[in-house]
């Protein structure tokens, strides 16, 4: 870890998410606050996609949803919670790597 890489799990660390977060939604030509409105929800989407399905798959799926979004007229936070109850359903097919 460099001098300048904040602890795992620090406040210093979710200052630095949270900017980095900042300035991509500014690159992107997106609200601040509504971009991170949408923290909690990605994050607890990426959790159940890498703990009951594919580790890899994470941050894909969250790609997906964006995209998907993007081009539609869904509601964001509804796609997250329908993927994000679909990713903690292990029933039918289950966890495919540790």
């Amino acid at each position: 870890m460099s001098d300048t890489t904040p602890a795992k799990g620090s406040p210093e660390e979710m200052q630095s998410a949270h900017a980095w977060l900042e300035e991509v939604a500014d690159l992107l030509g997106l609200d601040r606050q509504e971009s991170r409105s949408y923290v909690g929800d990605v994050l607890k989407l990426t959790s159940a996609v890498a703990h009951n399905r594919s580790r890899p798959a994470a941050p894909v799926t969250a790609f997906l949803i964006g995209l998907a979004a993007g081009r539609s007229d869904l509601d964001p936070s509804q796609i997250l919670g329908d993927v994000t109850a679909r990713a903690g359903d292990t029933g039918a097919a289950g966890r495919t790597e540790k």
